[in-house]
C-alpha cells in the first residue's frame, strides 16, 4: 500500500449506530405522517383495526400497540368499543415521544419467562417470613380496591415479594427493571382502556391468591404455571 494511503474504512466519516426499530412503532410514524397531512383530518375516525393490519400487511396487535403510541403522542382518542378519532395535533414540546418506551406485549412475554421461574424459584426457597411478607402483600391488593393506584404499588411489592422469596438478586434487579418498563405511559394506556374495571382488578387479585397457594405448596411447575397464566390472561385483555 503506498504511503499515506489509508483504507475505506479509516478515510470514511464517523457515522452513528443504527437500531431496530418495532413495527408497531414504524406503524405509528406512518400514520402519524398521513394525520399531519390532513389525510386524516381532526374530528374524523381511523379506519377500523383489521383494516389498517390488511392494508398494511400486518398483525392487529401491532396495530394497536401504534394506536397506543398515537394517543400517547396526543393525536388520537381511543374510543373503546367505538372507534379511533383523530385529535388536533399537540404542539411541539407537549407530544410525548416514544424513543425509550418499549411493546408492552414484548414486556409481558419477558415478564411470563423471568417471573415464571422467580415463582418456581420461590416454591422451592421461601421461608415462613417470605410467605408471609406474600400474605401482607396480597392483604394490601384486597384493601385497596378502589384506589387504582394503591392496588398498582400493592402489585408491584407482591412480585418484588416474590423475587426476594425466591433468593436471586440478578433476578430481582431484572424485576425492577421490567416493572420500570411497566410505568411507561403506553403500558398504562393500555391497562387504561382493556384492564382497569373492577371486574378486572377482582381477576388480578384472584391470580394472585393462586400464585401464593402455588409457591406455599412447594410445587415450582405449579408456581410457574399460575404466574404464566396471569400474564397470559393480561395479554388476551389487551388483545380482546
Amino acid at each position: 500500500m503506498p504511503r499515506g494511503s489509508k483504507t475505506a474504512t479509516e478515510q470514511s466519516p464517523e457515522l452513528p449506530v443504527l437500531q431496530s426499530q418495532r413495527l408497531y412503532k414504524q406503524i405509528a410514524e406512518v400514520l402519524e405522517g398521513r394525520i399531519r397531512s390532513g389525510a386524516f383530518p381532526p374530528g374524523n375516525y381511523l379506519p377500523p383495526e383489521r383494516i389498517l393490519a390488511h392494508q398494511m400487511g400486518v398483525s392487529r396487535t401491532s396495530v394497536r400497540e401504534a394506536l397506543i403510541a398515537l394517543e400517547v403522542k396526543g393525536l388520537v382518542v381511543i374510543r373503546v368499543g367505538d372507534g379511533v378519532q383523530v385529535c388536533e395535533p399537540a404542539t411541539v414540546g407537549v407530544v410525548h415521544e416514544l424513543a425509550g418506551e418499549r411493546s408492552a406485549l414484548e414486556q409481558l412475554q419477558a415478564r411470563s419467562l423471568i417471573e415464571g421461574e422467580i415463582a418456581a424459584l420461590a416454591a422451592k426457597n421461601a421461608s415462613a417470613e417470605h410467605l408471609n411478607d406474600l400474605d401482607i402483600a396480597l392483604n394490601a391488593m384486597d384493601r385497596s380496591f378502589s384506589d387504582p393506584a394503591q392496588f398498582l404499588n400493592a402489585d408491584h411489592n407482591f412480585h418484588v415479594a416474590m423475587a426476594v422469596a425466591a433468593g436471586n438478586q440478578v433476578l430481582l434487579d431484572q424485576l425492577e427493571h421490567l416493572w420500570a418498563l411497566r410505568y411507561q405511559p403506553t403500558f398504562l394506556k393500555f391497562e387504561e382502556h382493556y384492564s382497569n374495571d373492577a371486574r378486572e382488578q377482582l381477576a388480578v387479585f384472584d391470580d394472585h391468591r393462586k400464585i401464593v397457594a402455588a409457591i406455599r405448596s412447594g410445587n415450582p411447575n405449579r408456581a410457574r404455571s399460575a404466574v404464566r397464566q396471569h400474564l397470559k390472561r393480561v395479554v388476551k385483555n389487551f388483545m380482546k
